[in-house]
C-alpha cells in the first residue's frame, strides 16, 4: 500500500482527536487539539468515520464497521489497512452481528495495534464479545484467532516490551508472546484485588461505576481504577437517580456522568501484589479508548505532572441520553485529588468520542 503523508504534526504531547461539526449534523471531519501549544488543526480528513473507532495506538486508529470488518487508519499518513472480518476465525453469532451493527464498541471495547517493523510483525489485539475475550490477527493473515486466556472478562490490553499484557476484572495480568507463529502465554500473575478499591466499590456501587486500565510506566505495570459518578450534579458530587426529580420538578434534572476519582497501584513483581501509589512523580498518564500510556511531564508541554488525563470511554453509557455522551474529559491530579478540565467545549454530546493519538514514524 502506498502511503501518502497528509498531516504530520511535530509534537511529543499526545493530541486530542475530536469530531468536527455539530452533533445534529453528520460528523465527518476530525480535528486535532494540542494541549501544550493550544493549537488546533481542523478538518484533517473525513474518511475516519467510515467506521467506529475502537482503539488508538502508535498513531493508528482501529476502526470497526457495522458489518464487523476491522481496519486500521493513520490520519497523519493518510493510510488505511484492511485487517479482516471478525467473522473469520472467531465465534460470531447472529446476536453478535446485531450488537456490532447497533454499536461496534459494545462488541469490541478496546483494540490496540502491534508494530515491530524490524521483524515485520504487524497485527491487532482486541477484547471482544459478551465475555470480553482476547483475539489477535496479523495483517498478512486476515484471520482472527482466539487467545485462550484463563481470566476473562478482560478490561484492558497493552503492548509492552514486545509482549501483550492483558488485565482482567480480578486484577490479574496475563502476558502473551505473539512474535512466533502462534501466540503463547508467557506468564500469569494473580495478585489479590486491592482491598481499598473493593471496599469503595461495595460501599458506593449505587453512585459510581468503575473502569480498569493497565499502564506501563518507567518499566513498571500500573493498575488504575477510574470511578465515574453515574449522575453528577453541578458541584461535581455524585447523586442518586431518585434525587434527579424533586417534588416540584416536572422534568428530571440533567446530571451527566462524570469521572470523579482514581485509585493507582503498581505491581510488586516479587510479592505479586498491587501496591498503592500516592504519586506518579514526574509522570503523566493518558487514558481512554486509546492504548494506555505514561509519559514524562517534561515531554508533555502544557500538562500537569502527577496527573491522569482522560477521555470518555464509558461505552455502556455514552449513548444512553440524547443530551450528553462523549463529554467526560479532564485530568485528575493525585496530589490534591482534584478533577480539572483541559479542553473547553460547549458540547455535551459527541457522537464520535474523543481519543488520544500519538504520531508515529511508521
Amino acid at each position: 500500500m502506498a502511503l501518502q503523508r497528509k498531516f504530520c504534526p511535530c509534537f511529543q504531547t499526545p493530541w486530542l482527536l475530536l469530531p468536527c461539526g455539530p452533533v445534529e449534523e453528520e460528523e465527518r471531519g476530525i480535528s486535532f487539539s494540542n494541549l501544550g501549544e493550544k493549537k488546533k488543526q481542523r478538518d484533517v480528513c473525513g474518511e475516519i468515520y467510515e467506521g467506529c473507532c475502537v482503539g488508538s495506538s502508535h498513531g493508528w486508529l482501529v476502526l470497526l464497521d457495522k458489518a464487523a470488518n476491522l481496519s486500521v487508519f493513520n490520519p497523519f499518513l493518510g493510510a488505511q489497512i484492511q485487517v479482516g472480518s471478525l467473522k473469520e476465525g472467531l465465534e460470531f453469532t447472529d446476536v453478535d452481528a446485531c450488537t456490532v451493527k447497533e454499536d461496534p464498541r459494545a462488541f469490541v471495547p478496546k483494540a490496540i495495534v502491534m508494530f515491530d517493523y524490524k521483524k515485520n510483525k504487524d497485527g491487532v489485539v482486541l477484547i471482544y464479545g459478551s465475555r470480553k475475550k482476547l483475539a489477535f490477527c496479523r495483517y498478512r493473515d486476515g484471520r482472527f484467532m482466539d487467545l485462550e486466556g484463563a481470566h476473562q472478562p478482560y478490561h484492558d490490553i497493552i503492548c509492552y516490551d514486545n509482549v501483550v499484557c492483558a488485565l482482567s476484572d480480578t486484577g490479574s495480568v496475563e502476558v502473551w508472546d505473539i512474535s512466533g507463529s502462534f501466540p503463547t502465554k508467557m506468564m500469569d500473575m494473580e495478585p489479590s484485588f486491592p482491598l481499598k478499591t473493593a471496599n469503595f466499590g461495595r460501599s458506593f456501587r449505587d453512585l459510581y461505576s468503575s473502569h480498569f486500565y493497565l499502564v506501563e510506566s518507567c518499566g513498571e505495570l500500573l493498575f488504575i481504577v477510574r470511578f465515574i459518578g453515574e449522575f453528577a450534579n453541578g458541584d461535581g458530587k455524585p447523586v442518586r437517580e431518585a434525587d434527579l426529580l424533586g417534588d416540584e420538578d416536572i422534568q428530571p434534572k440533567i446530571c451527566p456522568y462524570k469521572t470523579l476519582l482514581f485509585h493507582v497501584y503498581r505491581l510488586d513483581r516479587y510479592k505479586i501484589k498491587w501496591v498503592e501509589m500516592e504519586s506518579l512523580g514526574d509522570q503523566v498518564v493518558f487514558l481512554g479508548g486509546n492504548h494506555s500510556m505514561s509519559l514524562r511531564v517534561g515531554d508533555c508541554p502544557g500538562c500537569v505532572k502527577d496527573s491522569i488525563y482522560f477521555t470518555d470511554s464509558y461505552w455502556e453509557g455514552v449513548d444512553d441520553d440524547y443530551s450528553y455522551g462523549g463529554h467526560d474529559m479532564g485530568y485528575y491530579n493525585l496530589g490534591d485529588r482534584s478533577v480539572q478540565r483541559f479542553y473547553d467545549t460547549h458540547r455535551c454530546k459527541m457522537k464520535h468520542t474523543p481519543f488520544w493519538v500519538v504520531s508515529n514514524p511508521w
